[in-house]
């Protein structure tokens, strides 16, 4: 069997390759079409030009050929994935075995001192200590260590381990993209990959420019110029943007359907002028308020001038940072709001904007008189040796418009968010992307309920697998601080309010309440409603019947306090 890749810079490879790849309007080729007929559950009904139907026992839908190309490139690593399980299964490897090296919570089997990560590793290279090759290292991590490589669900698991990793990889936001899962599986299980690798269209996947790029870049920065941090409600996004840049200079701003261009970068608002006149002794003699249009700049202008500054101020040392931070990305159309400062976005290899850009007279104005006392370096124009002109002089005078390099753009997507405004595969690659996964045990909190208390981390794991079971996807999960605990303690009204309401409101609403969670105990569907008694208290016995449902034993048989 072939040595095994790192599973680590695999994953960050693939992910850069998709998230700067640019393929809006892609082909298939003809080759390939007739080839390939049928994924997992699913058979195409016909292909267009840019799209192909595909049809299962309960739905007919339209997705874009973009992402076949996705999943041929997401192909690389299932394969790998399926060669690190088979060779753990051919050293002896069995399922108690993997789950005492990454238990779950039904583990009653396994015995309490194998449950530590230490032992699980422990264990794992005692079980490997008769395989002597040079990737014996990096099946002990791929045994322990499921965060490295984007794992959810236990290796055990031979038929669906590898969702969560690949849908991490492909890193496409829109729900229904989970069938990216199963074309990976379509495409290698059959013999029609290789007639999609050698097409025209895989080219824009395969460009080393692009890549070999971004890799040089981020090798000389600690951190990533533009980046989103996205992932499902409550992983913790906006958290550890705060923890990344505490003590450092930073201005903070949310987008919203109703953002536009100039509430993003500033302009004229009406301001209240005081004319106050004087005697001849110098006493206030009158002063007359009176209504002013002036130019108001908003958080990018903010941002754009106090980088600057620090970045004059510097000298020969490395400049002050500034973080522009976006919170909620997505919820504003980012072409409308971002207008021409698209363009700033693409950054040079030593971060400042590659392509500048002409400002208008009202930012022209602004701008000049915010850096009539700063001096940009004549360095920069070295920098922007193919500029038509003095680029550090049109810079100071607010003609022109160029990023440096210690400005850092920020921004957090909720993905359970993505229908309201998609973002385009242009503006996407000029973004890094920090997956944020769910981590269900971050805190020891707790649900109290019906005078029971219940471990909050069994509730997210038991329903965030009811969650992937109905929506194949990741974007509807519950992160750990998808609501506040007051003292680690999860209380009746807002487990209900805010999480049950979710639960019925967004999540299940167009899949329907049939399942057993939502089952009374006459066996009829619990309305909403019922979870609250008509005095408006919460129906505690209900909310305890939902946990119950999900098969969430309270913690041990002692009433609360």
């Amino acid at each position: 069997m072939d040595e095994l890749l790192d599973l680590g810079i695999l994953k960050t490879s693939l992910s850069e390759l998709i998230a700067h790849s640019n393929m809006d309007d892609c082909v298939l080729p003809d080759e390939f079409k007739a080839k390939f007929h049928a994924f997992g559950d699913y058979k195409i009904e016909q292909y267009f030009l840019y799209t192909l139907q595909v049809s299962s026992r309960k739905s007919l839908l339209v997705i874009p050929n973009q992402w076949v190309y996705i999943a041929a490139c997401c192909c690389q690593y299932y394969v790998e994935l399926i060669k690190y399980k088979d060779k753990l299964d051919a050293l002896g490897f069995t399922s108690d075995m993997y789950e005492a090296c990454h238990p779950s919570k039904d583990n009653s089997s396994i015995p309490e001192d194998q449950k530590t990560k230490d032992a699980c590793k422990e264990k794992a290279e005692h079980f490997l200590n008769s395989y002597n090759g040079a990737d014996k290292e990096l099946l002990v991590n791929f045994l322990w260590n499921y965060e490295s490589w984007g794992g959810g669900k236990n290796i055990k698991r031979s038929n669906d381990f590898t969702d969560s990793p690949v849908l991490n990889i492909a890193n496409t936001i829109n729900a229904s993209s989970s069938l990216i899962g199963a074309i990976v599986k379509g495409l290698a299980n059959q013999d029609c990959l290789n007639l999609l690798l050698q097409s025209e269209g895989w080219k824009s996947f395969d460009s080393p420019s692009i890549s070999s790029s971004i890799r040089k870049r981020s090798s000389e920065n600690k951190n990533a110029l533009q980046q989103i941090f996205y992932g499902a409600p409550g992983t913790g996004k906006s958290f550890k943007i705060k923890r990344e840049t505490k003590n450092q200079s930073k201005i903070r701003t949310t987008f919203h359907p109703d953002s536009d261009y100039s509430t993003f970068v500033g302009c004229y608002k009406p301001t209240m002028n005081e004319d106050v006149k004087y005697d001849k002794e110098g006493n206030e003699k009158s002063c007359t308020k009176q209504i002013e249009y002036a130019f108001v700049a908003q958080a990018f202008l903010k941002a754009y001038v106090k980088a600057w500054k620090f970045y004059c101020c510097a000298g020969d040392e490395k400049a002050k940072a500034q973080y522009l931070i976006i919170e909620e990305i997505n919820r504003g159309n980012c072409a409308q709001i971002f207008g021409d400062l698209f363009q700033l976005l693409d950054r040079n290899e030593d971060g400042y904007s590659t392509y500048p850009i002409v400002a208008d007279t009202d930012i022209q104005k602004y701008l000049s008189k915010e850096f009539e006392k700063v001096n940009i370096p004549d360095s920069l124009n070295a920098i922007y040796d193919d500029y038509d002109g003095n680029i550090v002089e049109d810079i100071k005078n607010g003609i022109v418009l160029a990023l440096p390099n210690n400005l850092y753009i920020w921004a957090t997507m909720n993905t359970s968010d993505q229908s309201l405004f998609p973002i385009d595969s242009a503006f996407k690659r000029r973004w890094n992307w920090k997956y944020m996964p769910i981590d269900t045990k971050k805190e020891n909190w707790n649900i109290e309920v019906d005078g029971k208390k219940y471990l909050w981390s069994d509730f997210l794991e038991a329903v965030n697998e009811q969650i992937f079971e109905v929506t194949k996807s990741e974007d509807k999960k519950l992160g750990f601080y998808f609501c506040r605990a007051n003292n680690h303690v999860v209380d009746a009204e807002k487990f209900v309010s805010k999480v049950i309401f979710y639960l019925y409101n967004d999540v299940f609403k167009d899949y329907g309440y049939d399942r057993k969670i939502f089952q009374g105990e006459d066996g009829k569907t619990i309305q909403f409603h019922e979870y609250f008694q008509s005095n408006g208290d919460i129906n505690e016995q209900k909310a305890a019947l939902f946990l119950n449902n999900l098969e969430i034993n309270p913690i041990g048989d002692n009433n609360v306090e």
